[in-house]
C-alpha cells in the first residue's frame, strides 16, 4: 500500500501523538526520558501509569490500569517531531574535498534504480556526492542514479548522463572524472557481467567548463545534501542540521575520491588496489603519483561492526553512518568460497543502505520521571499521553530491581527483545495473501494503516525494505506501535506479545502474587546473576527471540536449582545480538538477526550473508547451532496455525507421583482450557512438544497434550520435513499438537512448559477461577518455595526412555 503524501494529513487512520522512551527498563533511583511527537494538539497531558491488563475483549476482565502519582504528570508543550529515515554515510566538510577537478568511482548494486519507492514522484539517489541541491540550484559534485535509473555526474547545475538504465541487483563499476583545466568529463558505466545481447556501454564524454562552487556540504555516502538548517531542533535530529535527500536503495563498495582527473589506466589501478589476491605491496595501495591523487578511500570491509566507514586514504576522512545500513554483506568480489565474513573481510565490501532504515528517531526530551529510589514496586508500567482532541498512546517501560536488591521470590522475564523483532510490523497490509495465511479477513489496526504509511517508524524484522531486501536490523529507539495496550495482531486477531503477556500480569495481580519484572536484555547482559537469587522464572508467552547469553544464563539457572515457567512457545528460535557499536548510547539498542537457510521466514538472507555484522556470529535458528529449547525448557516448537485455538487434555503421565500434584483439583478427564481470549482456547497459534531426540530430557514428563484437536490451518514447521508432501496439517500429522511437560533439573530445580502462545489468553478468563488457573496456581506456589523442590516419591519412574515417552502423548484422551 503507497499513499500520497499530499493525503497523510487527511488519513482516516493518522495517529498524531506517538512517543517512546530511552531505555525499556529502568532501575529505582535513575532517570527515564521520553520523548513525544504531538503534531496537531498544543499540548498533551502525561501521566504515569501501571498496566494491568491490555486487552479489550469483553469476554474478559478489559482494559485495566492503574494510575501512579509521580512529578512527571502534568501538561507538556506539544511539537511535531519527524523521524528521519534512511540511511547513509557522511564526512564533514574539509578543505581537502574542496577540489578543481576530480575523479569520483565505486562498485554499486543498486535495488531500485528506476523509481524510488520512499516517494510519491521519482527522485535521483546519491552515490558519491558533495552536492546540495540548495533552492533548486546545485552546488558542489557528485555521482548519482537519476530518476531514470541512470547513471548520472553534477557539476554544480551540470548533469552528464549515460542515458543507459542500470540494471538492477547486478554489481555495476561506475566512475567519473572532470578536468577543470580543459573541462573535458568522462563517465563510466561497468556491468560486471554482460550478457549476449546487452548493448555495449561506452564511456560518455562531454565539455563542461565552469568552477566548481563549494560550499559546507557534507561528503555523502548513498544520499546527497538537500540544505542545511540552523533551527535548534533540526541540528538536534539532524548531523549538524543538514538534510540528507535522496537515499539510495543497494549496495555500494569500495568509493573513491581523487583531486584531479584520472585517466583510464589510473582508473584500472584504483580499482585494482581494493581487490584481493594481489601481493601484499599492490594490496596496500596505489603509490607514486597516483598515490597524491587520493583524497578518500574508503574500505566497507575494515570494521564491519561499527557504525563507522573506515577511509584507508591519506587524510583517514572516517565517514559516520547514520541509521545502521546493513554490513557483512557480499560485495562485487565475492568468490563464493567464505560464507563468514571474518574469514574474508576484503570479499565482504559492501553495505547495503535503504531509504527506510532507522536507528534513533533522535527526537528531543519531553518528558522525565525520576524513579523513586525506594518504596516503587517492579512492574510493567508506561507513560500515558493524551490531548483533549482524543489523541492517546502508551508508552512502555519497566521497573526493574537492582541486581541484589530483588523484591520478590517471582521474576516475570519481559521478552523484549521479541517485541523489538516484531516492531512495527508490516506483513498485515504489505504480505500478499494474509487472508489465506489467517483462514479469514484480517481485521487491520489503526496501527497497522498508520505504519504502511510512514515507513519512516522502520519495520519489523519479519518486514523486507522498500527494496524488496529484509530487515535484519531493529531498535527501541522510536515509536513502536505494536507494543501498546488494546492492540490485536492480525495473525491472532487478539493481543500477541505485550498486550498478550499482560493477562499473566493480570493474573498474577488478581491471584495476589508478589513478583519482580525483568527484561531478557538484562539477562543477555548481566547473566546468571540477573536470576540467581529468584526461585521461578516465568516466561513471557512468546520468547521467540533470544541471545547466546540469555540462553546460557537460563541453562546455568535451572542447572544450579533455579525453576522455570514456561508460559507460551515458539521460543529460543531465532538467534539474535544486540549490536556492540550502540552500547555508547545504552545497552539493547539496536537487535540484528538473518534469516538463513531454515525455519518460518518472510524473507530469507543472501548466500553469504549469514553472519551478523555486530557480533560476527551466526545467524538463523538455534536448533541449527546445535542449542534449541529443548534442552532447557523441555519441548521445542513444532507447528502453526492461526485459525482455532484448542484445549489439552491430561495423559498417563500426568498421574505420575513426580507432577501429580501440579494437577490437585483438576480431574483426569476434564477438558484444560477449553476457553480463553486467543481462539477460543488455551492451545494454539504456535505449539511446542517433547522430543528427546531433539534434545528433551529424558525423564521428561508429557503430561497434557492437544493432539488431534487442531484443524488443517495449523501445519507442520518447514524444518521437521525434508520435503512437501500431504498430511503436513493438524488434522493428520502426530506432531501437530501441544505438550504440556515437566522436568526436573540438577539441584531441586525443575521447569514446567505449557507449550502455547495462546496459553496465558486463558488466566483471565472467569477473573481466573478456571482450572489453566489452577493448575498454573498448583506449579507456582511449589515452584517459589524456598530451598530445593522435594525429591520425586520413592516409586516415581526415574527414567523414560524414547518409546515410553511417546505412547500417551500421541494418543488423544478422550
Amino acid at each position: 500500500m503507497r499513499e500520497n503524501p499530499d493525503r497523510l494529513e487527511k488519513s482516516m487512520c493518522a495517529m498524531r501523538l506517538t512517543g517512546y522512551a530511552d531505555k525499556f527498563g529502568v532501575h529505582p533511583g535513575e532517570t527515564i526520558k521520553f520523548y513525544v511527537n504531538c503534531d496537531g494538539p498544543s499540548e498533551f497531558k502525561a501521566e504515569v501509569v501501571q498496566m494491568i491488563h491490555g486487552d479489550t475483549n469483553p469476554r474478559g476482565p478489559g482494559f485495566i490500569e492503574r494510575p501512579i502519582e509521580t512529578k512527571a504528570t502534568g501538561t507538556y508543550k506539544g511539537r511535531k517531531q519527524i523521524i528521519h529515515g534512511g540511511s547513509y554515510g557522511y564526512v564533514e566538510d574539509k578543505p581537502q574535498l574542496h577540489v578543481d577537478s576530480f575523479t569520483l568511482q565505486c562498485w554499486i548494486w543498486p535495488t531500485t534504480p528506476k523509481t524510488h519507492p520512499r516517494y510519491w514522484k521519482h527522485g535521483a539517489q546519491g552515490l558519491v556526492t558533495k552536492w546540495m541541491s540548495g533552492q533548486g540550484y546545485g552546488k558542489g559534485y557528485g555521482l548519482f542514479i537519476n530518476d531514470q535509473g541512470c547513471l548520472e555526474l553534477r557539476i554544480n547545475e551540470h548533469k552528464v548522463t549515460t542515458n543507459v538504465p542500470i540494471r538492477d541487483h547486478a554489481w555495476h563499476f561506475v566512475a567519473a572524472s572532470y578536468d577543470a583545466a580543459t573541462g573535458e568529463v568522462v563517465l563510466y558505466h561497468e556491468p560486471q557481467v554482460v550478457y549476449a545481447l546487452d548493448p555495449a556501454i561506452e564511456p560518455v564524454k562531454a565539455n563542461i567548463k565552469t568552477k566548481i562552487i563549494h560550499t559546507p556540504a557534507p561528503v555523502a555516502l548513498g544520499a546527497y545534501v538537500d540544505r542545511i538548517d540552523d533551527d535548534p531542533l533540526a541540528k538536534s535530529a539532524l548531523p549538524s542540521g543538514v538534510w540528507f535527500s535522496g537515499k539510495y536503495n543497494g549496495k555500494i563498495d569500495s568509493p573513491r575520491i581523487c583531486n584531479r582527473a584520472l585517466n583510464r589506466f589510473e582508473i584500472e589501478q584504483m580499482k585494482a588496489g581494493a581487490q584481493p589476491g594481489l601481493t601484499e605491496r599492490r594490496n596496500s595501495g596505489p603509490t607514486g603519483a597516483l598515490s597524491e591523487a587520493i583524497v578518500a578511500a574508503w574500505d566497507f570491509w575494515d570494521g564491519i561492526d561499527t557504525i563507522v566507514a573506515k577511509d584507508n586514504g591519506p587524510y583517514r576522512f572516517d565517514a559516520k553512518l547514520v541509521n545502521c545500513p546493513t554490513r557483512a554483506l557480499t560485495g562485487y568480489n565475492w568468490s563464493g568460497q567464505n560464507f563468514d565474513w571474518k574469514y574474508a573481510k576484503k570479499e565482504y565490501g559492501a553495505i547495503h543502505f535503504h531509504d527506510d532504515d532507522v536507528d534513533n528517531a533522535r527526537w528531543q526530551v519531553d518528558v522525565e520521571w525520576d524513579v523513586p529510589a525506594e518504596g516503587i514496586k517492579s512492574r510493567f508500567y508506561a507513560l500515558k499521553v493524551t490531548t483533549a482532541e482524543g489523541d492517546e498512546d502508551y508508552i512502555p517501560f519497566w521497573v526493574v530491581p537492582k541486581i541484589g536488591k530483588e523484591q520478590s521470590k517471582i521474576a516475570v522475564m519481559v521478552p523484549t527483545i521479541s517485541y523489538m523483532a516484531y516492531a512495527n510490523e508490516h506483513v498485515a497490509c504489505n504480505a500478499g495473501g494474509a487472508e489465506l495465511f489467517v483462514y479469514r479477513v484480517p481485521i487491520m489496526q489503526h496501527q497497522n494503516m498508520f505504519l504502511a504509511e510512514h515507513r519512516e517508524y522502520g519495520g519489523s524484522i519479519y518486514d523486507t525494505h522498500t527494496d524488496g531486501s529484509g530487515i535484519c536490523l531493529s531498535s527501541r529507539l522510536r515509536p513502536i506501535l505494536s507494543i501498546r495496550p488494546k492492540y490485536d495482531h492480525f495473525l491472532a486477531q487478539a493481543p500477541w506479545q505485550y498486550p498478550a503477556d499482560l493477562h499473566l500480569i493480570y493474573w498474577l495481580e488478581t491471584m495476589g502474587y508478589e513478583y519482580d519484572v525483568i527484561t531478557d536484555e538484562d539477562v543477555t547482559y548481566d547473566g546468571v546473576a540477573r536470576l540467581e537469587n529468584y526461585n521461578v522464572v516465568i516466561t513471557g508467552s512468546h520468547p521467540e527471540h533470544n541471545s547466546g547469553t540469555q540462553l546460557d544464563a537460563l541453562h546455568n539457572y535451572t542447572q544450579r536449582g533455579g525453576r522455570l515457567m514456561y508460559m507460551g512457545a515458539d521460543a529460543w528460535y531465532w538467534v539474535h545480538s544486540f549490536h556492540p557499536a550502540y552500547e555508547g548510547i545504552g545497552r539493547g539498542v539496536v537487535t540484528e538477526m538473518r534469516r538463513c537457510e531454515s525455519g518460518i521466514r518472510t524473507w530469507r538472507a543472501e548466500p553469504g550473508e549469514y553472519y551478523h555484522q555486530g557480533t560476527g556470529e551466526l545467524g538463523g535458528m538455534w536448533r541449527f547451532r546445535g542449542r534449541s529449547l529443548y534442552s532447557v525448557a523441555g519441548v521445542g516448537m513444532t507447528n502453526e496455525g492461526f485459525d482455532v485455538s484448542t484445549y489439552y487434555s491430561r495423559t498417563p503421565d500426568s498421574m505420575d507421583p513426580r507432577v501429580a500434584w501440579a494437577f490437585e483439583g483438576i480431574s483426569y478427564d476434564e477438558p484444560i482450557g477449553n476457553f480463553g481470549l486467543v481462539g477460543g482456547g488455551c492451545a494454539g497459534l504456535e505449539l511446542d512438544i517433547v522430543d528427546v531426540t531433539l534434545g528433551s530430557p529424558p525423564h521428561t514428563l508429557a503430561v497434557a497434550t492437544s493432539a488431534g484437536r487442531h484443524t488443517e490451518a495449523y501445519l507442520l514447521v518447514m524444518e521437521d520435513f525434508g520435503f512437501n508432501q500431504q498430511g503436513l496439517d493438524g488434522t493428520t500429522h502426530p506432531r501437530v499438537r501441544g505438550d504440556i511437560a515437566f522436568h526436573e533439573t540438577p539441584n531441586g530445580g525443575a521447569c514446567f512448559a505449557f507449550s502455547s502462545i495462546a496459553f496465558c489468553g486463558s488466566l483471565p478468563w472467569n477473573n481466573g477461577k478456571n482450572n489453566v488457573s489452577t493448575l498454573v496456581g498448583n506449579v507456582l506456589n511449589r515452584f517459589m518455595m524456598d530451598g530445593p523442590l522435594p525429591p520425586p516419591p520413592a516409586d516415581a519412574v526415574k527414567h523414560r526412555g524414547r518409546a515410553d515417552y511417546e505412547s500417551p502423548a500421541l494418543t488423544p484422551a478422550t
